[in-house]
């Protein structure tokens, strides 16, 4: 059976006068599922960065106090969702009470409504795309470096000249997002987002090795492009993953590809343009 889940972000926002916010958390309600629960993060080490200056013990403890102000609420909710439909009204007055619009520590999103079959897995995918950014992956990574790319090849009127196109032969090709191809469909100019920030020194050589052996491949049977630029995300120069970064580079250059930084737009246009 399908139902309605209602559910609202729950925002760690210390200081009110800059009104910043991290969210920590999902409060949910599905009546016709007889189902009323939340799911809190305590982990002050994602916050730390954005929050430098606050106390860790302001978010312990206040996380601590919130948590049990939720389940003393879920709680409430039991003996209203444990009857007929028509007591569901109650549960539902206490999740409004619960998510007003409060001046507090934690505070709540406007509530929004989902269709799910199971409220408790829909409960724990929304809380790892809110709080724990299960969308942020290497491939969300580099999508963001495409749609920047594609918004400055726009801007510069260049974006019909470059398309999404495949390399290589028969079944062992793979897909670029900017390529320009000549007449007969072969690619020239290839432009390939690649996130190499990671913080695992080793996932930098092991998606800088994948890239390697495509090119390798390309080589081997005659496709490789004319020239191939990189746009790429690093590591701070001063961290061990900087080391791995240059290994990468230095192996993807000797095959001829040239690196750009993904924000450097200058060198992105210059290499979009040149003849």
């Amino acid at each position: 059976m399908t139902h309605v889940a209602r559910y609202s972000i729950v925002r760690f926002l210390p200081y009110a006068e800059t009104e910043e916010f991290a969210n920590v958390g999902i409060v949910m309600l599905a009546p016709t599922a007889r189902y009323f629960d939340f799911q809190l993060s305590n982990k002050w080490r994602r916050l730390s960065a954005f929050f430098d200056k606050l106390d860790r013990r302001v978010f312990a403890q206040g996380v601590a106090a919130f948590s049990e102000e939720l389940a003393r609420t879920r709680d409430m909710a039991v003996p209203w969702l444990a009857g007929d439909e028509q007591r569901l009204d109650g549960a539902q007055r206490i999740f409004d009470d619960l998510v007003r619009p409060r001046e507090a520590l934690f505070r709540f999103s406007s509530v929004r409504a989902v269709m799910t079959t199971s409220p408790e897995v829909k409960l724990a995918e929304l809380f790892d795309h809110y709080v724990e950014h299960d969308f942020a992956t290497p491939e969300y990574q580099e999508k963001l470096i495409e749609k920047a790319v594609r918004g400055v090849l726009c801007r510069e009127g260049l974006d019909a000249r470059f398309h999404r196109a495949k390399l290589g032969v028969g079944a062992l090709q793979f897909a670029v997002p900017f390529a320009e191809l000549d007449e007969g469909g072969k690619a020239l100019r290839v432009i390939k987002p690649l996130h190499l920030a990671y913080d695992d020194p080793l996932r930098i050589l092991d998606h800088g090795n994948q890239w390697l052996g495509r090119l390798r491949h390309l080589e081997r049977v005659k496709a490789t492009p004319k020239s191939l630029l990189l746009s790429v995300t690093e590591p701070p120069v001063d961290t061990e993953r900087f080391g791995a970064f240059e290994e990468v580079r230095r192996d993807l250059t000797s095959l001829g590809a040239v690196f750009a930084a993904s924000n450097d737009e200058q060198a992105l246009v210059r290499f979009a343009q040149a003849a």
